[in-house]
């Protein structure tokens, strides 16, 4: 079931992103610049070269990185071979989830900050909940800071899950449902780091 569920929706996600690209046409241009005049939107402080700049977008680099790999080892085997996670996959992908946990921790202190939703975003938000009829163009930035706090709000279950499964106290029907936590929970978080990543690309190059 999990496997189904996993090949459904990733085909869903990623057809979704391919019609928004065929439907709405991106021509690149050069980087924004950021809403505050602070350079470029890699950038930080106003300053693109600065070392704290560069450790942020080290971070990013390291986090997507490591989700690759924690992906690839963790749902390689159960797509496209039905196999559990054993042997040295089992070892990888246990190696690079606190480096994974470590840089997520450095994103949201590096960018948090400004990915917060300022008063137009939640009132936007509002308005969304409402059901009100928005221009596109006045939510912009609504969807990639959305799905940037829900991404790192999902690094909590899809860690603690694991931690906590490490104990013996929990018994077999608990590992089992803390292991369906962890799964689904780590799906859900590469569905929205898909979403995050093709929302924050169309806004920087539009």
């Amino acid at each position: 079931m999990f496997s189904i569920i996993s090949w459904v929706s990733l085909g869903l996600v990623l057809t979704a992103i391919a019609l928004h690209w065929l439907a709405s046409p991106l021509r690149l241009s050069k980087p924004r610049v950021s809403d505050a005049g602070s350079g470029v939107w890699w950038g930080f402080g106003g300053e693109t070269n600065c070392n704290l700049a560069k450790f942020n977008r080290l971070a990013c680099v390291v986090a997507l990185g490591s989700l690759a790999v924690l992906f690839v080892t963790g749902f390689g085997g159960r797509l496209l071979f039905g196999e559990a996670i054993h042997g040295y996959t089992l070892m990888a992908h246990v190696g690079i989830a606190p480096v994974f946990v470590i840089s997520a921790g450095a994103v949201v202190v590096g960018w948090g900050y400004r990915c917060r939703l300022n008063g137009e975003d939640r009132q936007r938000l509002a308005n969304l909940l409402r059901l009100k009829v928005a221009n596109p163009n006045d939510t912009s930035d609504l969807g990639w800071k959305l799905t940037f706090w829900l991404a790192m709000l999902l690094v909590l279950p899809v860690s603690l899950s694991m931690i906590l499964g490490m104990f013996q106290f929990f018994g077999t029907h608990g590992q089992e449902f803390l292991l369906a936590i962890h799964q689904y929970t780590a799906l859900a978080l590469v569905l929205v780091v898909l979403i995050h990543i093709h929302l924050l690309f169309r806004r920087c190059c539009a």
